[in-house]
């Protein structure tokens, strides 16, 4: 039996958040974040469900996928919950009651809060996981650096959008943090395929734009990019 840990989810969801939270709290734990169809084993392990629930999910397929990496879990971890509202939580543990006929412990996690005090060795029972019949999304994950000239965010934004609505481009994660027209400050920019989030970010060096999605087009990315620099 393994005690090391592997954490599923949809993508910006906050895995990588929760991992170096709970590598803080707990350097001796081993955790990994993985795709739910690389999650499949016979040996038994911990397999934790990481889950946004800020909102619920409204997209067809990210629910079905989601669906099926709740029957590789071993738990579920609630994250965002400190910006989440209590209606919102509660359709969460509405939905799962459908989704997971087998009730699975439930962790809520406080993204700025101390995981020291947990007993997670106590949470779950490291289970095998077996493989589910279900088609993962193939996707492609693009990167733009950005020089100190600053972007019309607006411009950009409603660009991505118009990919979405009108090329039928499937944004499942965008992340970034880049100087903007609108503001005097750094914006980071977090993007999952149901919900978009701006708000003050830390820039070190240039600024980057990261997306991952189904039928993107690098050369059309980079147009709208470039469209977002015109005045």
């Amino acid at each position: 039996m393994s005690d090391a840990i592997r954490l599923i989810g949809l993508p910006g969801s906050g895995k990588t958040r929760f991992k170096n939270a709970f590598h803080a709290a707990f350097p001796e734990a081993v955790v990994d974040e993985v795709s739910a169809e690389a999650a499949s084993s016979a040996q038994a392990q911990r397999t934790w469900c990481v889950i946004d629930v800020r909102s619920p999910v409204q997209d067809a397929e990210a629910q079905a996928w989601l669906k099926a990496m709740l029957q590789t879990a071993t738990g579920i971890v609630f994250s965002f919950v400190e910006t989440a509202d209590m209606t919102i939580q509660a359709k969460w543990q509405a939905w799962l009651k459908s989704a997971c006929p087998n009730t699975l412990p439930r962790y809520r996690w406080f993204n700025h809060a101390a995981l020291g005090d947990w007993n997670w060795r106590e949470f779950d029972v490291p289970d095998e996981v077996c493989s589910v019949d279900f088609s993962v999304p193939l996707l492609e994950t693009f990167r733009f650096d950005f020089d100190s000239a600053p972007l019309h965010l607006e411009h950009l934004l409603f660009g991505l959008d118009a990919m979405k609505q009108n090329l039928g481009a499937r944004l499942w994660r965008v992340q970034g943090v880049m100087m903007t027209s609108e503001y005097q400050n750094p914006v980071a920019i977090e993007g999952q395929i149901d919900r978009w989030d701006t708000y003050a970010g830390v820039l070190d060096g240039p600024g980057y734009l990261c997306l991952q999605g189904e039928n993107l087009q690098r050369t059309l990315l980079q147009e709208i990019i470039d469209a977002s620099r015109l005045s």
